[in-house]
C-alpha cells in the first residue's frame, strides 16, 4: 500500500475546498434539494478556485496534481452536496477525456466555462458518418450541459466524439436523489459531432474518464457516508431513551461502528487507487472496487442514520434521509453498481 499522505499544496487546495463548502455550500444545500434546485452558483465558485483542472497537466492549463487531491476534495464536497460533488465529476470526466484524446478544447472545460458532461459507453450510443445517435437516459449535468464528450462506436470501432448541447434534445430526469446536479435524459438523433479519437486512441480516453468517474464517485460516497455516521452519532448521543442517550446503548454503538468500519475501508481503497493511478499504473481492478464498495458503504450509513433517527430520519431538516436518496442514485450512473459488479468480476476471471 502506497503513502497516502497529501502534499503541502495538495492539503492547500483541500482546505480551500472545504473553505468553500462550509461558507457557500452547507448553508444552502439543503434549500436546494428541497425545491430541486440546481447547483449551478456553486458549480461557478469551483470554477473560480481552478477546481476543474486539478487532474489535468500544467502544459494543458491545469494543475497537474492527480487524483489523490481530487478524491480528498471530493470527500469534503460529498460530506454536504453529492449533486454538487457529481456535477464536479462530470466536468473533470470530459477534460480528462480530451486531453487523453489529445484535443484543443481543454481551456474553455478547465475553466468550467464551458460546463460539459460525459456520456459513457455504458449508454451504447453509436456514430456513423459522425454523427451520434442513441439516447443516455440518466446523465448528470446534462440539462445544462453546454457540450457533451461521448463514447461511441461505429461498427467495431470505439469513437470519442464531441456534441454541443443544443444539438440533443435534453428531457430533465425527476430522480430520487442528486436532485440538484441538473440530471436529464439525452436524445442523440444522427446529431453531428466533432471526432476527437478513434480505435485505440478512443479507449485510453474513455478509460481515463471512467477511472476519474470510479474514483470521483467513491470519494464523494466516502464523504457523504462519514456526513451520516457523524449526523446519527450527534443525534443518538443528544435523545434520551430509557433514562440514558442512544449512544451509550451496544446496539446503537454497534451498528455506528460497522458503518464507520464500512466506510474508512472504502476510503483506503479509494486513496490508493488515486495514488496508483497518479504513479502511473493500472488502477481500473482497485478503483472499481473503490467506486462499488464506497457506494455500498455510503448507503449502508445513510440508512443505519435513518433508523438511528426514528420518525426523525425521514424528516427533511435531519438530512440523513438526503444521503440515503443521494446513495441510491449513485447506484444507477456510471452503468450501475451490478454491471460494474460484472466488469470487475469479467476482469478478474476472464
Amino acid at each position: 500500500m502506497h503513502n497516502l499522505q497529501l502534499t503541502e499544496d495538495q492539503d492547500i487546495v483541500v482546505d480551500t475546498v472545504r473553505k468553500f463548502v462550509g461558507e457557500t455550500v452547507a448553508p444552502v444545500v439543503q434549500d436546494a434539494d428541497e425545491h430541486r434546485r440546481a447547483l449551478r452558483a456553486e458549480f461557478e465558485g469551483l470554477a473560480e478556485l481552478g477546481m476543474f483542472g486539478l487532474c489535468v497537466s500544467e502544459a494543458n492549463g491545469g494543475a497537474g496534481m492527480g487524483l489523490l487531491p481530487l478524491a480528498a476534495a471530493l470527500e469534503a464536497v460529498g460530506a454536504h452536496s453529492s449533486s454538487l460533488a457529481r456535477l464536479w465529476i462530470e466536468q473533470d470526466q470530459c477534460a480528462a477525456a480530451i486531453e487523453a484524446a489529445g484535443g484543443d478544447q481543454m481551456e474553455a472545460v478547465v475553466a468550467g466555462a464551458m460546463p460539459s458532461s460525459f456520456v459513457g459507453p455504458e449508454h451504447r450510443l453509436t456514430i456513423a458518418a459522425g454523427r451520434v445517435s442513441g439516447t443516455a437516459l440518466v446523465v448528470a449535468g446534462a440539462a445544462a450541459a453546454q457540450q457533451f464528450v461521448v463514447a461511441a462506436r461505429d461498427g467495431d470501432t470505439q469513437v470519442l466524439a464531441l456534441v454541443a448541447g443544443a444539438a440533443a434534445t435534453r428531457t430533465a430526469v425527476r430522480s430520487l436523489g442528486l436532485v440538484s446536479a441538473d440530471c436529464a435524459r439525452i436524445e442523440f438523433t444522427a446529431v453531428e459531432a466533432v471526432l476527437l479519437a478513434t480505435g485505440d486512441a478512443a479507449q485510453q480516453a474513455i478509460a481515463k474518464a471512467r477511472l476519474v468517474a470510479w474514483i470521483g464517485t467513491a470519494a464523494c460516497a466516502i464523504g457523504s457516508g462519514m456526513a451520516a455516521i457523524d449526523a446519527a452519532k450527534k443525534h443518538a448521543g443528544e435523545r434520551i431513551a430509557f433514562g440514558k442517550p442512544l449512544l451509550v446503548q451496544q446496539a446503537v454503538q454497534r451498528k455506528l461502528i460497522e458503518c464507520r468500519r464500512q466506510v474508512d475501508g472504502a476510503r483506503q481503497l479509494t486513496w490508493h487507487a488515486a495514488r496508483l493511478a497518479d504513479l502511473g499504473q493500472d488502477a481500473a481492478d482497485t478503483a472499481l472496487q473503490a467506486r462499488i464498495g464506497a457506494v455500498d458503504a455510503m448507503v449502508v450509513a445513510a440508512d443505519e442514520a435513518i433508523q438511528i433517527h426514528g420518525g426523525f430520519g425521514y424528516t427533511v431538516e435531519y438530512q440523513v434521509e438526503r444521503h440515503y436518496r443521494d446513495g441510491k442514485m449513485l447506484e444507477v450512473l456510471d452503468g450501475g453498481s451490478d454491471k460494474l459488479r460484472d466488469e470487475l468480476a469479467s476482469r478478474q476471471f476472464a
